[in-house]
């Protein structure tokens, strides 16, 4: 319930502040002095856009302070969502400042638009004029249908499954995207896995390559210079080999005159016997150099292979080439979680498909069953508002796939002509009709769900008489469980409210500015006798103010 609002620096507002109760609240005044005023400063509430033109001091700032008392709505399940903290008295505060920012506070808490948009959806309904015309969207309707139709929490249900649902739609269409996209890379990406997996890149093999065809390439001189090398070592006359023993042996003979060249004679021993060693290993390499040219191709092939590949990745050892083969493994690994992923959203939307069917089949089925009585209730408030001819129509139609409401759409056909066949209301309605409608379809939705507070702006426009009286006893009614405020220029309406609120104007020192009053029973009765009889009061209108008030 809506407690108090603060106004300040808005319009032709400097400073105002109005305290609210329960039931219905008429708001009266004559046409200009602020009534929509009060209405386009809750709309700021409610997330609206801001026009910095409405600052009344173009350099100051602009602040709007709605209370509510939300301890009937259960409403700490929003607050934890939204990480806000919960007051039984919720305080909502729009800023606007004369820089062109704009702020908005939960308590305190700075919010964004959006999220005070959510919370006044949940706290207030505002209903000018032009808002009648949601009488044409689904939306409207068919919280409207499922409200009679006991269909609320199961209608939530299916849209928070909706929304889960075109979620999985969305991201399984940009993976499919994403896949067909990265279809072709891949494709080149594997190819050239499977080259490189393909080839031996275990470390050191480019310099072994590189050795192994140097030595084929030039077997002759190898073996030229090896066997050369083989003969300077061992010949018999003029061999290292020989000529070192020879050293030695001289060493020896000239042992017993001195000992001091003994360790010279092991070293010569020593180099004696590594020279021999590599004698050997010249002569076993000697014997296995043949020239092999099957064996020259191979080699000759795997090291141009491998240049190839080198320069094809732009690189220049095999340590960078392991990195990229590395690299493609995982690209081709994410490849498959790709595709796996792929597979599991298109099983968990085969899932959600089955369930969506289950819900909306059960929620078509109750709204089809609750249909005929909705109607006929609705016919029978509007004969009441004057519309005795009317006659309306609800019809379900099925859709291809689902949206938010099921796997259908709603049309309401309505007739204002006795005889006449109902068609669609936007093509067959004026705009009192509009309003009236719109009052019953809200009266009966009050009647089996907790409607926040709800504002009617002039919704008895255009009518008098016994109609005016059936929309008060209407909105009357409607204030038992729903706090109403209602602006109205019909003086049945107002006499109607628990409460009564007087918007003026007041002139001072040259400036305009609007003021509120909250009227006690003796202003009342002048305020609806005056909106009876126009400025000149009399005593008949006195009367049938106080009678319309008794």
């Amino acid at each position: 319930m809506l407690k108090n609002l603060s106004i300040s620096n808005f319009a032709i507002i400097d400073v105002l502040e109005v305290s609210f109760n329960e039931g219905m609240t008429s708001i009266t005044g004559e046409t200009g002095t602020g009534k929509s005023i009060l209405l386009g400063a809750l709309s700021l509430i409610t997330g609206k856009r801001a026009d910095l033109k409405l600052l009344k001091d173009p350099f100051k700032k602009c602040v709007i302070e709605a209370s509510f008392d939300i301890t009937r709505y259960e409403l700490k399940y929003f607050f934890d969502k939204e990480d806000l903290d919960y007051h039984k008295t919720t305080i909502l505060r729009r800023e606007l400042i004369p820089s062109g920012k704009s702020r908005a506070f939960i308590n305190d808490t700075p919010v964004n638009l959006d999220k005070l948009n959510k919370i006044t959806n949940l706290l207030i309904d505002i209903h000018s004029q032009n808002d009648s015309f949601s009488l044409f969207s689904n939306s409207f309707l068919f919280k409207f249908l499922d409200s009679l139709s006991g269909n609320t929490q199961k209608s939530m249900e299916f849209k928070l499954q909706f929304e889960e649902y075109k979620s999985l739609i969305s991201l399984h269409k940009d993976l499919q995207e994403t896949s067909l996209l990265n279809l072709k890379e891949l494709d080149y990406n594997n190819f050239l896995l499977s080259e490189l997996k393909s080839i031996n890149l275990e470390h050191g093999i480019l310099t072994k390559l590189e050795d192994e065809v140097l030595e084929l390439s030039n077997i002759d001189e190898l073996r030229n210079k090896l066997s050369f090398s083989i003969d300077l070592m061992s010949s018999d006359e003029n061999g290292v080999i020989n000529k070192l023993t020879e050293i030695i042996n001289q060493i020896k003979s000239i042992e017993k005159f001195s000992k001091k060249f003994l360790n010279h004679k092991d070293r010569i021993e020593s180099s004696l016997i590594d020279l021999k060693d590599v004698t050997d290993d010249f002569e076993n390499h000697l014997m296995s150099l043949e020239f092999n040219n099957e064996l020259f191709n191979s080699k000759n092939s795997e090291l141009e292979n491998l240049y190839s590949i080198l320069k094809k990745h732009n690189v220049s050892n095999i340590e960078d080439l392991l990195k990229i083969k590395e690299k493609l493994s995982k690209d081709f690994f994410n490849s498959k979680s790709l595709n796996e992923k792929i597979n599991n959203i298109e099983d968990s939307i085969e899932v959600k498909n089955k369930l969506l069917s289950k819900l909306s089949s059960e929620i078509h089925d109750k709204r089809l069953k609750a249909i005929p009585e909705i109607e006929n209730k609705l016919k029978n408030i509007v004969h009441k508002l004057g519309m005795r001819n009317a006659t309306f129509k609800i019809k379900l139609k099925d859709i291809e796939g689902f949206n938010e409401f099921g796997n259908e759409r709603l049309e309401l056909l309505f007739s204002s002509n006795l005889g006449s066949t109902p068609k669609p209301i936007k093509n067959s309605i004026s705009g009192g009709e509009m309003s009236r409608i719109m009052l019953s379809i809200k009266y009966l939705i009050s009647k089996f769900y907790n409607l926040p507070t709800i504002i009617f702006d002039e919704i008895d426009g255009g009518v008098s008489g016994t109609v005016a009286n059936e929309i008060a006893i209407l909105m009357q009614e409607m204030s038992n469980s729903t706090q109403v405020i209602t602006i109205t220029h019909i003086p049945q309406v107002a006499a109607k409210g628990k409460n009564h609120i007087k918007v003026y104007k007041e002139i001072s020192k040259s400036n305009t500015y609007t003021r509120l009053k909250e009227l006690n029973m003796f202003e009342r009765e002048n305020e609806i006798a005056s909106m009876l009889s126009g400025e000149k009061m009399t005593m008949t209108a006195k009367k049938h103010a106080r009678e319309l008030l008794d």
